[in-house]
C-alpha cells in the first residue's frame, strides 16, 4: 500500500499517516513473524539431516553399541534444541528491542542509542513482549544526547542581540533516511542543510 493510493480516495493528511503508520506496524510484525519461522525451520532441518545420518550408523552396530549411541544422540539433540530456542528467543527480543526503542522511546538513531546501552541491566520479558530496566536507561541518554530521538527539542541559543533563537537541530543522513513524512516535513530546513553538506 502507497500514500499515493490513498490520497486517491481525497482522504485528509492525518488520516493518511495513521493509516501507514499501522500499514507499518502489521508488515513489520509479518516479517518479523516469518524471520521467527525461517529460524525455526532451518533448525529443525539441521537437526532431521543429522538424525538421518545417525540412523545410518546403527546399521551393523551390537545393542551395546546402539545404546552408547543413542545415548549420545539423546544429549546432542538436548543441546541443540536448548540452542535453537535461545536463538529463537534472541531473534524475538531484536526486533522487540528496536520496535520499543523507536515506537515508544521515539529514537532516530537506533545504532548510537544500541550502543550506549548496558545489556547486562535490561531483561526481556518474552510473555508480556516488554522490558524491565529499559527505561532507567534511556531516559538519562535523552538528556545527554538528546538528538538521537525525534521529539527532542535543542536550547534555545542567544544571539547577539540579547534575543532567544530556536537552535535548528542537526540531522545525520542515516538518521533523515529513518524519518518518516511527517518527521522530514517538520525538519525540512535542517535536512536540506545537512544533505547540502553531504554527511
Amino acid at each position: 500500500m502507497k500514500r499515493e493510493d490513498l490520497k486517491g480516495f481525497e482522504l485528509p493528511d492525518d488520516v493518511i499517516d495513521k493509516i501507514m503508520e499501522l500499514h507499518g506496524k502489521s508488515v513489520n510484525k509479518t516479517k518479523n513473524d516469518l524471520t521467527t519461522l525461517q529460524a525455526e525451520n532451518d533448525t529443525i532441518k539441521s537437526q532431521l539431516a543429522e538424525a538421518n545420518v545417525q540412523i545410518e550408523s546403527f546399521k551393523g552396530m551390537n545393542i551395546e553399541q546402539i545404546k552408547a549411541s543413542a545415548d549420545e544422540w539423546k544429549t546432542k539433540a538436548e543441546t541443540a534444541q536448548a540452542e535453537s530456542t535461545a536463538a529463537i528467543l534472541k531473534i524475538k527480543q531484536d526486533h522487540a528491542l528496536e520496535r520499543e526503542l523507536k515506537d515508544v522511546f521515539k529514537v532516530s538513531d537506533l545504532v548510537a542509542v544500541k550502543a550506549h546501552l548496558k545489556g547486562d541491566g535490561i531483561k526481556y520479558n518474552e510473555k508480556e513482549d516488554s522490558f524491565v530496566g529499559l527505561k532507567e536507561q534511556i531516559e538519562p541518554l535523552k538528556e545527554s544526547h538528546g538528538a538521537y530521538f525525534t521529539d527532542h527539542t535543542p536550547p534555545p541559543v542567544i544571539t547577539a542581540g540579547g534575543q532567544s533563537q530556536q537552535q535548528r537541530p542537526v540531522f545525520t543522513i542515516d538518521q533523515i533516511k529513518q524519518m518518516n513524512h511527517k518527521e522530514i516535513n517538520a525538519n525540512w530546513s535542517a535536512i536540506q542543510e545537512t544533505l547540502s553538506k553531504g554527511k
